[in-house]
Parts: C-alpha cells; sequence; structure tokens
C-alpha cells in the first residue's frame, strides 16, 4: 500500500457507464456506483480497476480482501488518518457501507470516504503518515 502526497486534481467526467469494470480519469460518487452495481444484481463492487480517479462519498468504503492500493490519497490531507478508519463489530455487515473487492486502486483520490475492513488492511491504513 503505497501513499503519495495530496495534490489538486482536475475536473474529470462523471463516467457513462458506472458498470465499466475499468474507469480512467474520472469522478465517481460512491454511491451512484454501488446503485449502479446493484441495479445489476451485485451487492458488492467486484473486478474493477480505477486508474487516476477522484472518488467522492459521502461514504464509507468497506475493503472486503484483494483490493491493491498504489500512489492512493486517501484524502487525510486536512486531519488526523485515524479518522477515516472505521470498525465495526462485523466489517462484513457495515450498514450503509459499500463493499469492495478484487479491486485496484492507481493514483486515485478519495474524497470524504471513511473506510473499515480487516484488521490487516486497517492496520495498514493507520500505518500512513499524516502530512505535515
Amino acid at each position: 500500500m503505497a501513499e503519495s502526497a495530496p495534490k489538486q486534481w482536475p475536473a474529470w467526467p462523471v463516467p457513462a457507464d458506472l458498470t465499466a469494470k475499468s474507469f480512467n480519469e474520472a469522478s465517481i460518487a460512491l454511491f451512484d456506483l454501488f446503485r449502479a452495481s446493484a441495479s445489476n444484481g451485485e451487492a458488492i463492487i467486484r473486478g474493477r480497476t480505477f486508474r487516476n480517479c477522484r472518488l467522492e462519498g459521502p461514504a464509507v468504503a468497506v475493503i472486503a480482501g484483494g483490493c491493491s492500493f498504489d500512489a492512493v490519497d486517501f484524502g487525510y490531507a486536512s486531519g488526523d488518518i485515524r479518522n477515516l478508519v472505521i470498525r465495526s463489530a462485523n466489517p462484513g455487515k457495515l450498514i450503509g457501507g459499500i463493499p469492495f473487492q478484487d479491486c485496484v486502486f492507481e493514483n486515485c483520490m478519495f474524497f470524504a470516504v471513511g473506510f473499515a475492513g480487516p484488521e490487516p488492511f486497517l492496520q495498514q491504513l493507520l500505518a500512513l503518515r499524516t502530512p505535515q
């Protein structure tokens, strides 16, 4: 899990097809992405690739496993990384959470998104340094 310094992001377009398997240079509201998946009978966002995307909340991303993050801005530039971590008695059943599995995130930015998932993932997230 690598992380880069916060940067300015261009105003990328919203994809016309939110059921696509791959996105590049797109602004995506996670609720809309989940709704598009659910309308196809999929209760989890699975096997998607996001490159150079702005992924927007407000939302809680539940990382179910198999996801990779490379050069990702998790969106905590103005605060403490601990504010992004949400622990639940059963993260896989977190009410209101948007589940992701086997997804790739490369050079993406999350905005107004909290994260839940298995403890090893949360510990990796917490190990990231808060920018000074």
